[in-house]
């Protein structure tokens, strides 16, 4: 029988990972006679939900199980074991016998990538539908563990590869040799994207936390992924990998256009013509725009580099087209837009403006009166010109779509290597999508105490 499994936030800022705990599930199943044909999915939702954890993520595991309600029941116990519930993590799962309801589940996908979902609404949807599920904390997590199930293989996806650390190794540095990492990008680009950042030097595939992830390698297909993992040079003893299919670079979140006043926490795109821009405390650069005769505030923030340099390029009346999520109002300030990416739409000349040279001498002239013409401050005659000259200047910017520097993105930011190259339809399971750690899937990772 066709199963599925969605849980979210079992971890904390202390530690744990939702990824790791799908890892875990996948190894315990597969031990147990269940077989999968899918890969699992690593579902991002809203990042400017306030109380997500690190990377909103949500997993769904799709296989195949002669005994449905023993796998559920192995899955709840690895989720009671692995949830960093003392530390924060208010987990949620769903449990399913047969495929998912697109008319369920899609429009909770819908709301909970680009805005913020009621729990108790999403509970009792459940409950309606007669759709087994389990909470822990205050059950936060049954919002991202029911969208997950929403999102479909037949929507733009990528992949990642994921390896895992030993329990007493989290806590610890992350080495790899970043060599490997830049090979990576010179052989197999542009087929793996976002794995190391030329601008700041940096590594991008290892996070830097407390959790069980060693690092990650996002690709458009499960194969690159995987090969471009066999290229990596580390020296640290792994527990193990697992492929997932996910939304991850595919700006999911930023399909939808904003409505007028903007509400808190949404995610989505406005487009209008530049009013103002005002660099603030921190270099960040505040950008007034017209969105249908309304006024609306944005932002970029020194941290999105790239982006940010570009935006101070922009002048009054250029059009364009803004993506990214809204920070709530304040006492002291209105609804802001924070940007996450540009599509200038067009530009507007610039002009620059001069009194025509004295024809005689082709010395300076001084205008003398609206209408009335110019005088030669050197030899004093009047030039027939009765306008200025106008020189048109050529803009550091054009048209065209502008995004952060590789280290600024978030994980859903869909990279510009990715235009024209969406997938929408799945990938058979390659050979070592997965390398199980069977002998320790109810073992829970070491938690770092700060």
């Amino acid at each position: 029988m066709r199963c599925l499994i969605a849980f979210d936030d079992t971890d904390s800022r202390l530690g744990h990972c939702t990824t790791h705990l799908g890892y875990q599930v996948v190894s315990a199943l597969l031990s147990e006679g269940c077989t999968f044909h899918r890969y699992p999915r690593l579902v991002r939702l809203n990042p400017n939900i306030p109380f997500k954890t690190r990377g909103n993520a949500a997993v769904t595991l799709d296989f195949e199980s002669e005994r449905p309600d023993h796998a559920f029941e192995t899955a709840e116990s690895l989720l009671h074991a692995l949830s960093d519930v003392e530390n924060g993590a208010n987990s949620g799962a769903v449990f399913l016998k047969g495929g998912p309801d697109s008319r369920v589940f899609r429009p909770l996908y819908e709301a909970a990538v680009s805005g913020m979902v009621n729990s108790k609404k999403v509970a009792k949807i459940l409950k309606e539908n007669g759709i087994r599920s389990s909470t822990l904390g205050n059950g936060m997590g049954i919002v991202g563990a029911a969208a997950s199930l929403g999102f479909s293989e037949a929507d733009d996806h990528t992949y990642e590869a994921i390896a895992y650390r030993r329990p007493d190794r989290c806590g610890t540095p992350r080495v790899v040799d970043p060599e490997s990492v830049k090979q990576i990008e010179r052989e197999m680009f542009p087929h793996v994207f976002n794995n190391y950042d030329y601008g700041s030097r940096r590594v991008l595939i290892t996070p830097h936390g407390p959790d069980p992830v060693f690092l990650g390698i996002r690709a458009d297909s499960p194969t690159a992924a995987m090969m471009a993992f066999g290229m990596v040079g580390y020296q640290e003893e792994l527990a193990g990998h697992m492929v997932y299919m996910s939304n991850q670079c595919t700006d999911a979140h930023l399909t939808s256009q904003l409505t007028l006043p903007l509400r808190a926490y949404s995610a989505g795109w406005l487009e209008g013509s530049v009013g103002s821009l005002k660099e603030g405390e921190g270099s960040h650069v505040y950008i007034s725009l017209d969105v249908a005769g309304s006024t609306v505030q944005s932002a970029v923030y020194e941290p999105a580099g790239d982006l940010l340099r570009m935006t101070r390029h922009l002048m009054r009346g250029d059009h364009v087209r803004v993506f990214g999520g809204v920070r709530r109002s304040t006492t002291r300030h209105p609804a802001i837009l924070n940007i996450e990416k540009i599509e200038v739409l067009s530009v507007e000349p610039n002009l620059k403006y001069a009194n025509p040279a004295c024809e005689k001498c082709g010395g300076t002239t001084k205008s003398e009166g609206k209408g009335k013409g110019f005088q030669c401050r050197t030899c004093g005659s009047k030039p027939d010109a009765r306008s200025k000259r106008v020189t048109h200047v050529p803009r550091d910017i054009r048209p065209g779509t502008y995004l952060p520097s590789p280290g600024a993105q978030r994980h859903l930011t869909k990279q510009l290597i990715r235009y024209g190259r969406e997938v929408h339809s799945s990938y058979p399971l390659v050979e070592g999508w997965i390398e199980p750690d069977l002998l320790r899937p109810l073992q829970a990772p070491a938690r770092s105490r700060r």
